[in-house]
This record gives structure tokens, sequence and C-alpha cells, in this order.
């Protein structure tokens, strides 16, 4: 009877050992033959430290949760990677998915280049818990992208100048006249150069015209974005306060003067200007910028508060495989949901993360990175007053002819009205031949 036993137990236990090496063969050839997938990602940037972290931290993490998906990382900077894109879409040898630059993803969508993705982030995104999702949506509400960053335009201003002059910080309070006042109060003067500016009004749209166009209730285009505006009363008055800063006023520099800057990292880092407007990015280039003691302020309001923002979105190939634009959805879910990631974002200085878990804990609100200020950033877009800047899909085009107009003005050679009226002309005919209807 005893030997009975013994030998069904062993029998058992044979049997046992067979069925779990077998599970464990078949585990292993299900994990073996998963289809593998590897998707082609291009990443413009300016910073190297920026290309670092996504290559050696935030990818290997990826790939490490999803081990089918392979991800061939493409860098280039900003300026080569548009060139390269460009090329690469006429010939449909495009990335799976890119970074695009927040003005231009409309011309990308206007030319079929990249996925429609409301419905999927409708499906498993909780807008509630992001902040600026729906920026990369046409007039039509169509999302074409997710934002990898937010860059908000603020205030930047040099404590130092201001201790020096006696002046109380920039705060809520600040509307125009507060502005030029103090513009006018830092402004210094050594016999007949000026070696010192109180501001730097800039012929710019992201940290320029726009937002005194907009704070002065002005427009640049209409809703439907194929209008031109630059003709109302609103919006050419506020240029002209801005040139006026320049050649009335005197509290911002010339293009001679600023010329020399250049070389200085910018007017501001050179300590050549007290105040001027930019957006978040450059947080990472003043912070290494040597004896710099700055800090941001919301922007001075107008006739009401508005502010230019931007978001660099991830986009994917609109002629990817299925597979392939799926694998592309995962690390771009992974990217905006995963908080190890978004605080890798904050803490490193690169933009706003998008996750507001992130954005309102140590690793944004509290980082010891100046700015100390950094409510700046997030309130226009918490309270609604931060706005895109009028995209379309040929945002570039009539972006730069209001620059070439407006040159003019700048440089003192004409009105700010006779340079606006000009740049009306050329910006409709630009949104007329882009938006013409075909017979």
């Amino acid at each position: 009877m005893k030997v009975y036993r013994k030998k069904t137990v062993w029998f058992v236990g044979i049997l046992v050992c067979l069925g779990l090496l077998f599970c464990g063969c078949g585990e292993k050839k299900r994990v073996a033959t998963e289809e593998q997938i590897e998707i082609r990602f291009g990443f413009p940037s300016a910073a190297s430290d920026d290309y670092k972290m996504m290559k050696d931290q935030v990818i290997p993490i990826f790939e490490k949760k999803h081990p089918n998906i392979k991800v061939k990382f493409e860098y280039m900077p900003w300026g080569q990677f548009r060139t390269k894109l460009l090329t690469e879409l006429a010939a449909n040898q495009a990335p799976d998915l890119w970074i695009s630059d927040g003005v231009h993803f409309m011309n990308y969508a206007g030319r079929g280049a990249i996925m429609d993705l409301t419905d999927w982030i409708n499906r498993d995104f909780n807008k509630k818990d992001f902040l600026a999702l729906d920026f990369p949506s046409d007039p039509n509400g169509r999302i074409w992208g997710v934002p990898r960053e937010i860059q908000a335009t603020v205030l930047y201003y040099n404590k130092e100048m201001f201790n020096e002059a006696g002046l109380n910080y920039p705060d809520e309070a600040w509307d125009w006249n507060t502005l030029l006042s103090a513009a006018k109060k830092l402004t210094k003067e050594n016999t007949n150069k000026r070696q010192q500016y109180g501001f730097h009004s800039q012929n710019w749209i992201t940290a320029g015209w726009f937002n005194f166009i907009y704070q002065n209730k002005g427009q640049i285009l209409d809703e439907t974005r194929i209008k031109s505006m630059l003709d109302q009363p609103e919006t050419i008055e506020a240029v002209e306060f801005m040139v006026d800063m320049i050649h009335k006023h005197k509290v911002s520099p010339t293009g001679e003067v600023l010329e020399g800057a250049g070389a200085l990292g910018g007017p501001f880092p050179a300590k050549l200007v007290a105040m001027h407007f930019n957006n978040s990015m450059q947080t990472s280039v003043f912070n290494k910028t040597k004896d710099l003691d700055y800090d941001t302020a919301i922007l001075p309001k107008g006739k009401v508060r508005a502010v230019s923002y931007n978001a660099n979105p991830f986009v994917i190939n609109a002629k990817s495989s299925p597979e392939k634009a799926k694998a592309a959805w995962e690390f771009i879910k992974f990217f905006a949901s995963t908080e190890e990631v978004q605080k890798m974002l904050a803490e490193g200085g690169y933009g706003i993360p998008i996750l507001k878990r992130v954005i309102y804990s140590d690793s944004f609100m509290d980082a010891p990175t100046r700015p100390n200020s950094k409510l700046a950033f997030i309130e226009p877009l918490e309270k609604g007053y931060a706005l895109s800047m009028d995209l379309n899909k040929c945002w570039g085009e009539w972006n730069n002819a209001i620059n070439q107009s407006l040159s003019l003005a700048w440089m003192g050679e004409i009105t700010a009205k006779e340079a606006m009226l000009k740049a009306h002309k050329k910006v409709q005919e630009i949104l007329d031949a882009a938006f013409a209807k075909k017979e």
C-alpha cells in the first residue's frame, strides 16, 4: 500500500512539472512571437539637455514598459528639422510621429499629413487632469495633436534694476500706463547714449504685438481665421503704442542698439533692458546666465487681459500603418500621463508640463530653479485669457508678411498706421490664396 502511494505521488509530481514546463514554454513562445513594431520619432530641439533627457531617460522607460515597441529616435535642431520634414512629407518618408512647432500643426493638418486625434483623445484622456490639452485644435474643434509642453508668455523683469530704481516689482495691478511709467524710470542715459532701457518693444508675434493687439480688444484674424483684421482701429492703436515706446518715449532700444546684444544672449541677459515679454522656454537660457537676477509676472493689462501661448504637440503621420500609428499613440499617452516623465520635463526647465498634478507639485511650482514666481505661467491658462495665435494652415506666411511690414515702423521710416495698412493688404492676399475655393 505504501509503495502504491509513493508511485502515485511521484507520478502526479511528474505531471505537474511537465505542465509547468509546457506552460512556461507557451508563455515564452507568446512573448517571442508577439509582433515587434519600430516607430520613427522625429524630435527637434534647441537644447542638448532636452535631447538627452528624451534619449537616455524617457524612451528607455517607455520601451521597458512596451517591450514590443522600439523607438527609433531622430534628433535635429529646429530649423533643420522642419526643412528636412517638409522634404520627407513630399516623398512619403516622414517619421511616424514627431514634435510639431505649435504654430505649424495646422499647416500639416491642411496638407493631410497628420492624423485627426480627436476620437482617441476623447477615449483615452480625462481632460480635467490636463492643461491646454485642446491647444492643437482647428476652428471646427478637431484636435490634431497632444501638447508635449506649454509655453506661456510672461513679463520678465530684472530685479536688480528695479531695486536700484526704487520701484516695486510688477504685479497683477499693472496696466499699459504702469508699464510705460516704470520703463521711463528704468531707462538710464550715459551722455548721448542710453546704456539701459526700461522695456524691449519687439516686432514679434509671440512676445510682441499679438499680446498688445488682443489686450486692446483688437484682432489679427477674424474667428474663421480667413479674414485680416489688421486695419481695425483697436489693432492699429496697439501697435502705435509699441512703436511710440521706441521713437517717442525712447524707453525701448532701436535696431542699431540691439545689434550688439546678440552676442551676449539677447538684450535681457545682456542687461540692456529691464523688462520684456517672452515665453517660458527662455528660463532655461536665463538660468545659465551669470549674475542675472530676474523674476516673472503676468503681462500688464490693456482694456482686457490677453496673453499669447504656444504648445508644441506630438503629431502622428497620417500615412503611417495602423499598427505604427497605434504604437505612436501609446508613446504619446505614456509621455502625457506618466507622472515620472512629466516631472522630468518640469524639473529640467523644458516647458510647463500638461499634467495638472505635476504642475501643482514641488517639481514645478516649488522647484528651486528660477523664476521664483511660476504662477504667471499658469494663471492665464487657468483663468481663460491665454490665446493661441490665430493658427491656420498659412500662419507662417502671414506672420512673415506682418513682420516685414512692421519692420519699417520699428525703424521709424513709416508710421505704425501705414505699416499696419500695408500688412493688412498683404495678409488678406495670402489668406485669399490659401483658402480660395477650387472650382
